[in-house]
């Protein structure tokens, strides 16, 4: 019940906050951009549990009924305590390291949630993403992409992306990243800080790769590109996330995803 009132009263927020830039103006509300969520996280880690299942309870929400799109990064660096996730990465815990420097200190944790690339909260903090994804929903739309699954050959899966980013001075170069997830995904944790249980983990990135690039000032752009499949993975639980990002400042700048059929 919590949760549900959480995401009631978040979609609620989110709406006031597009309308509020459009008040007393005859243009049409300023639509609400979806606001890529990242979960850094870690099966060697006791504190990470409940954050993923937050994360898998707001990945649980419909896409077109939802303000966020979710993701997890399975750092690594914790696999030196006993167990190895099986589903972390060097790259991972590298991304989050460029997040703590662009944050100032340097400090990385987990569970951490990096929302659109520009602010973060602790992992279980439903109160503290509330508010960021609110806060990241009220900034001027600068960007949209589009993600369209081409189809699936052997071993490969076949995606069409397209970006946009508004022109306007002074705009930093900007890149379009896909991720391939996989959801349903379920541990028996052996050693380590949650020893003896059974982890539940969604929305697992799997790759994660550069599409495009856009040059500074704004424009646009468009690909196809072929992304490898494992066989290990359970090609209905896979989902599609693509996003557009600042590489100097990290700002995610639009978010959509795709189901994977």
């Amino acid at each position: 019940m919590r949760f549900a009132l959480f995401l009631s009263l978040s979609s609620s927020f989110l709406l006031a906050c597009a309308r509020a830039g459009a008040e007393g103006a005859a243009a049409a509300p300023t639509p609400v951009r979806p606001i890529l969520v990242e979960l850094f996280t870690s099966q060697g880690c006791s504190s990470c549990p409940p954050a993923d299942r937050l994360l898998a309870r707001l990945a649980a929400v419909a896409p077109g009924e939802r303000a966020i799109v979710p993701l997890a990064f399975h750092v690594d660096y914790w696999n030196h305590l006993g167990w190895q996730d099986p589903f972390s990465s060097a790259d991972w815990s590298e991304r989050q390291r460029r997040y703590g420097v662009g944050f100032g200190g340097g400090r990385i944790y987990t569970p951490e949630l990096v929302v659109a690339g520009s602010a973060d909260c602790v992992g279980t903090d439903e109160a503290g993403l509330q508010r960021l994804v609110a806060r990241a929903a009220a900034e001027p739309v600068r960007a949209s992409v589009q993600l369209t699954p081409a189809g699936t050959g052997e071993g490969k899966l076949t995606v069409e992306v397209a970006a946009q980013r508004v022109t306007e001075a002074g705009a930093a170069p900007t890149e379009v990243l896909v991720a391939l997830f996989e959801n349903g995904l379920e541990t028996p944790v052996g050693r380590g800080e949650n020893a003896h249980r059974r982890l539940h983990n969604d929305r697992v990135v799997r790759r994660l790769v550069r599409a495009l690039a856009l040059p500074a000032g704004g424009g646009d752009g468009k690909t196809r590109l072929e992304l490898p499949l494992d066989p290990a993975w359970g090609r209905s639980h896979l989902g599609l996330v693509a996003f557009v990002q600042e590489p100097s400042t990290l700002r995610v700048l639009a978010a959509t995803e795709a189901a994977v059929r």
